[in-house]
């Protein structure tokens, strides 16, 4: 047994996308699932042939081309998700001796969970698509496209997976809600209800939001997380002001500062922060980014710094050299006064990750492309949100 490139994941939690596709985890290649919840139980895909070879392969000591977002990161110097959770999970690393030859596992206990219910979302964020967003959808049907507008986990009707995964609800440790957007999503309700009806509010609630909803259906959200004692909250917040709304479009940056700020209030035990995702939208200006969150007074130390990997388009790789040693030179010199060692490491990792980084040109020209596409759709000007980014293409 290798354990040099061993992810605990498989062994203690199952992804589910919006679509039904089950994953290795969130950031698992979406083009190769273990099974799909529309079609199968959560019991039969837990042991279903992909899942089992997965395990195999990484007992081995082999890199699964499912988990190529986590080697890339890897390669370039960062920490990946992978590392992450074996040092979360670490006390639970036996698990793995109870596989069987074939990557059968009989013990289905999980303890991460992230289920994606819904495409359910109120924002149509430039790195996104469809599949994560019924905003999304809409825009694309009225383009031409037949992609569905919603869809759910579970198919037709939730409320079947829900059940499927109650009885393993007991063990999680670690409930992570994303989207879609998880504050307009029934389903996410439902869980708080049960979890407040077991008497489990001391496991863990982490959230990726958009935060423009703090009430949904006469459901106030501060109220439900005034009863549960570990809650940490990361704002999806890629920059501020105009560039903010056009990277995340839907976004208005005077509602979003309004609601952190009475979250702050309302709800001072909840850990408030954000995670923003490095792509070539931000990449030159995100020193200026993090340097305007600190001046007014939000948390940068704890913040997530995502290095985009896919879309191809829209990660670092399309974006000149020039303009990428920019943003790197001015990444240096903010990062070279950061004294919390958390921050240092997440912003080491993106400067790391940008001297590993090569130009593409086809992705250049790609993302020009998209930008024109949804410039006009939105009524959006790249070049007067971005003038450090207009000769890029």
């Amino acid at each position: 047994m290798s354990t040099d490139n061993f992810c605990i994941l498989p062994w203690v939690h199952m992804y589910v996308n919006p679509d039904g596709n089950v994953l290795p985890c969130c950031i698992g290649d979406w083009k190769r699932p273990l099974g799909n919840t529309q079609t199968n139980t959560i019991e039969q895909i837990w042991n279903s042939y992909p899942y089992k070879k997965l395990r195999k392969a990484l007992l081995e000591g082999k890199k699964p081309i499912e988990c190529n977002a986590c080697w890339k990161h890897e390669s370039s110097g960062v920490s990946s998700f992978r590392q992450e959770n074996n040092k979360k999970f670490e006390k639970h690393l036996g698990i793995r001796n109870h596989t069987k030859a074939d990557g059968t596992l009989d013990i289905m206990k999980l303890l991460y969970f992230d289920v994606r219910w819904s495409n359910i979302c109120n924002f149509k964020c430039r790195t996104c698509s469809a599949t994560y967003s019924s905003s999304w959808a809409i825009e694309d049907r009225q383009q031409g496209s037949k992609v569905p507008v919603y869809t759910f986990a579970g198919g037709a009707n939730n409320d079947n997976l829900f059940d499927q995964f109650k009885p393993y609800l007991k063990d999680i440790e670690d409930f992570y809600f994303a989207g879609g957007e998880p504050l307009i999503t029934d389903k996410h309700y439902d869980i708080l209800d049960h979890l407040i009806a077991e008497n489990k509010t001391n496991a863990l609630l982490q959230y990726n939001t958009n935060l423009s909803n703090l009430n949904y259906k006469k459901k106030s959200i501060i109220d439900y997380w005034k009863q549960f004692k570990l809650v940490q909250v990361r704002a999806s917040l890629d920059h501020y002001g105009d560039r903010a709304e056009y990277i995340r479009e839907g976004t208005d940056w005077n509602l979003i500062i309004e609601n952190l700020k009475k979250v702050k209030k309302e709800c001072p035990h909840v850990i408030m922060s954000f995670n923003t995702v490095v792509s070539a939208f931000n990449i030159v200006t995100l020193a200026d980014f993090l340097e305007y969150m600190t001046d007014n007074g939000f948390d940068v130390n704890s913040c997530t710094l995502y290095n985009l990997v896919e879309p191809s388009h829209y990660s670092l790789s399309a974006v000149p050299t020039k303009e990428l040693h920019i943003g790197y030179d001015k990444l240096k010199k903010y990062y070279d006064k950061i004294v919390n060692t958390e921050h240092r490491e997440a912003v080491k990792g993106v400067l790391n990750f940008i001297q590993n980084t090569e130009y593409n040109s086809e992705h250049n020209s790609a993302w020009k492309t998209k930008n024109q596409h949804y410039d006009i759709i939105r009524n959006r000007n790249f070049s007067e949100t971005f003038p450090e980014l207009r000769y890029v293409f």
